[in-house]
């Protein structure tokens, strides 16, 4: 996915109404990923660390983790709720694809025995074949998410539409078209396109090892099990030597 799609797609309505669309809620990752920053110790990086949901909460617990996210919008929710906590955390605005931060890029920002967590998932129409034979009548079709009502009294809803999936490339486009509300009528409305490549299971472990990665596991679940093809859940842990 390239950065100007990702910060059209989820800057912009999305990132000022994200907390509220679901984006704060605690989820069984949090406790996964809080017990693996201390199993390994030191200071921690969260990639793409949106408006805090893991950030502020493990700073208050006394981590030592600092964030990275490429969207503005994002990270100035995440300070204002800093702000209300009394916390200061460290954020960088950039990408994770290629952020450049005084601690170095990924495997080279790692210390020796330091571990990379990646979380990651493939999309149902990449595989599923009962999809595949509906591919031509969902194409276009558009599904709604909310409203959701803001704390402001306005309300956000989402539509997103799939365009396109081509399973050579294994890319998947979608529009996706916000609309925020006032006492019934429309404010503001923004249209994005989002592309998203997925990575099969042996070819993300062999992008590890090329890049130096030694001891590559796949978590299911958010458990210390090997997942497997039932895992609703995978995050690939590599550890640098």
């Amino acid at each position: 996915m390239s950065d100007g799609d990702l910060s059209k797609s989820y800057d912009g309505i999305s990132a000022y109404a994200w907390d509220w669309m679901g984006g704060d809620e605690i989820q069984s990752d949090l406790p996964f990923y809080q017990r693996k920053i201390q199993e390994v110790g030191g200071r921690a990086l969260d990639l793409a660390c949106g408006t805090g949901r893991h950030l502020l909460r493990y700073l208050k617990l006394g981590l030592d983790v600092e964030g990275v996210d490429v969207l503005e919008g994002m990270l100035a929710r995440l300070r204002e709720k800093a702000d209300a906590q009394n916390l200061r955390p460290i954020v960088y605005r950039q990408s994770m694809e290629g952020f450049d931060l005084p601690h170095r890029r990924c495997f080279h920002h790692l210390e020796p025995g330091g571990r990379l967590l990646i979380e990651t998932f493939i999309p149902a129409e990449a595989w599923n074949p009962e999809l595949d034979r509906r591919l031509g009548e969902n194409i276009g079709e558009f599904s709604t998410w909310g409203p959701t009502e803001l704390p402001s009294g306005e309300t956000v809803t989402t539509q997103v539409r799939m365009d396109s999936i081509d399973r050579f490339e294994q890319v998947k486009t979608d529009k996706r078209r916000h609309e925020l509300s006032r006492e019934g009528e429309a404010i503001r409305t923004e249209l994005h396109t989002l592309r998203l490549r997925w990575y099969f299971t042996h070819e993300l472990s062999l992008m590890l090892e090329n890049a130096g990665f030694v001891g590559v596991f796949i978590h299911g679940d958010y458990s210390d099990s090997p997942a497997t093809a039932q895992s609703s859940e995978t995050v690939y842990a590599a550890t640098k030597p």
